[in-house]
């Protein structure tokens, strides 16, 4: 599901794109919020009761802390000024890794990992 969020997010709601270019910068950072959103829903979702216990407080840090970045970042873009390419370039590139399917595969990793160092395999 992340990666067909992922894919529908690429092709039809990036910043060049003809949906985007037509929104106010509000507008695209609500946008690009609730994709984040949706994607750590399903993550919460895949990781309950089918993990370790350890391993979905680590998707709620890893969303929250890096959620958190952006929304300052957001914020400060929004209502202090705008950001000059490299600080917008962290920010596009911070929101690409957290709706991509990178952190799932990372995180779905250590914790099958994790399960067969505990289990003696």
């Amino acid at each position: 599901m992340i990666t067909i969020l992922f894919s529908v997010y690429n092709i039809y709601f990036l910043d060049e794109s003809w949906f985007m270019g037509d929104l106010s910068r509000p507008e695209r950072h609500l946008i690009k919020f609730a994709s984040i959103l949706v994607v750590y829903a399903i993550g919460v979702m895949a990781f309950a009761g089918r993990s370790p216990a350890w391993l979905l407080p680590m998707w709620h840090i890893l969303y929250g802390v890096l959620l958190g970045l952006l929304v300052l970042l957001g914020l400060f873009d929004t209502f202090v000024s705008s950001f000059s390419p490299a600080w917008r370039s962290l920010g596009v590139s911070l929101h690409v890794f957290l709706i991509s399917p990178v952190p799932y595969v990372f995180v779905a990793i250590i914790g099958r990992a994790a399960g067969r160092m505990m289990n003696g395999g």
